[in-house]
This record gives structure tokens, C-alpha cells and sequence, in this order.
């Protein structure tokens, strides 16, 4: 094992006190095996001075694992959860952005968070193949998506584009706030759609049964 570079403050979501905080690193080193270098690293939360382990994106030379702060894993990971209520193939990409947003990974987070929409749209009966913006136009239509509820789904789109013009996409510009909104208002609209709908119709009929 050989002494890393140290790396610069970064930000992460603090799986102990859950805030996006600034991280120093105190401690890292990097091993060989098999021709690999893996890249490992100790940072302390400057919100709640609480550290975590990360492990970092291998490399094939030793200069390159001592450049690259990107983190692959971190310990103790935030485990993201999601209502039951919500349909399992539109809870699963949610779940995946959260954790792409819990290691930094803020591009996939937008991402997973827009395909988390789409997965929404094709639930609620949006015509397969149209683009997310013809799909949510056509669920406002059609009554089964709310007005203000289509445009929450329609700035999640924005930010979390399809990818295929990286000149254009936007995805360069988020930031951790940006990341954290858009995990945040999809949590809400599905919230919105899924969850309190069900809560309302078992209030409703407890009142029922009782009267």
C-alpha cells in the first residue's frame, strides 16, 4: 500500500447526520493487485465530525489512482427507501437515483431521476415509445396527472435530459443543490400520485365504517 494524495475538500450527503456537508480527507492510500490500483480513503463530515470510508474507481497506473477523488462505494451507506405503495419498477429507479445522489454521483442521480418520471408515465398509461415531454403532456390532458403535478415532472425533465447531446444536455451544471431538488420533488410527486391518494381512501372509509 502507498500513501495517496490527499485529497481537496468535497461534498457528500453525511450518512450520519444527513446533511450535504464539506468533507476533509484524513486519511487514504492505494494498493495494487493484479495489475489494478484501488484507491481507498477516510473523510470527516465538517457538520457532525463523523467520518466514512469510501473506496474509489480503479485505475490501471498509480498516477491515475492518485488523481481520482470519484467515489465508487461509501461506508456507512444511507439506504434510501420507498412507500410499497409505489409501483416496484418506478420505486426501483428512484431508489437508484438516491444512490447515485448518496455517492456524489449527481449527473446519474438527474438521470435515474428523469427515468423514475418516464417509469411513472408508462405506469399511469402514457403511450409506450413518445418522448417524456409528450407523455406528460398527454397524462395533464387526459386528467390523470394534475397540472401542477405535470410540472414538477416537467422540471425534473429538464434537468435530468436524455444525455445524448452532452453539448446541451445540461447535465454539466448540476450542482449537489440542483441533485438534491430533483430527488426531492420526484419523491413528492410520487408521494403525490401513489401514496396519499391510498391514505385519503383508508381515512375515508375508517370514517365510513365507524358512522
Amino acid at each position: 500500500m502507498e500513501n495517496n494524495t490527499v485529497w481537496t475538500i468535497r461534498k457528500f450527503t453525511c450518512p450520519h447526520c444527513h446533511a450535504i456537508s464539506a468533507f476533509d480527507c484524513i486519511f487514504s492510500k492505494r494498493g495494487n493487485f493484479q495489475g489494478e490500483w484501488y484507491p481507498i480513503s477516510v473523510w470527516q463530515c465538517h457538520n457532525c465530525d463523523r467520518a466514512i470510508y469510501l473506496t474509489h474507481q480503479t485505475a490501471r497506473n498509480n498516477v491515475d489512482a492518485g488523481r481520482n477523488a470519484d467515489p465508487f462505494s461509501m461506508l456507512p451507506a444511507t439506504q434510501p427507501s420507498v412507500d410499497s405503495r409505489v409501483p416496484k419498477g418506478v420505486a426501483d429507479d428512484f431508489i437508484e437515483a438516491a444512490k447515485d445522489y448518496n455517492i456524489a454521483s449527481y449527473k446519474s442521480s438527474a438521470v435515474m431521476a428523469r427515468r423514475t418520471i418516464q417509469k411513472m408515465c408508462l405506469n399511469l398509461g402514457a403511450t409506450k415509445g413518445e418522448k417524456l415531454h409528450k407523455q406528460i403532456a398527454e397524462l395533464k390532458a387526459n386528467g390523470k396527472l394534475h397540472s401542477d403535478l405535470a410540472d414538477i415532472a416537467t422540471e425534473i425533465r429538464f434537468l435530468g435530459n436524455d444525455g445524448a447531446h452532452p453539448e446541451d444536455d445540461g447535465l454539466d451544471e448540476v450542482s449537489p443543490e440542483d441533485a438534491k431538488e430533483i430527488l426531492d420533488f420526484t419523491a413528492e410527486l410520487l408521494d403525490d400520485l401513489y401514496v396519499r391518494p391510498e391514505k385519503v381512501a383508508a381515512m375515508k372509509k375508517k370514517r365510513e365504517a365507524k358512522s
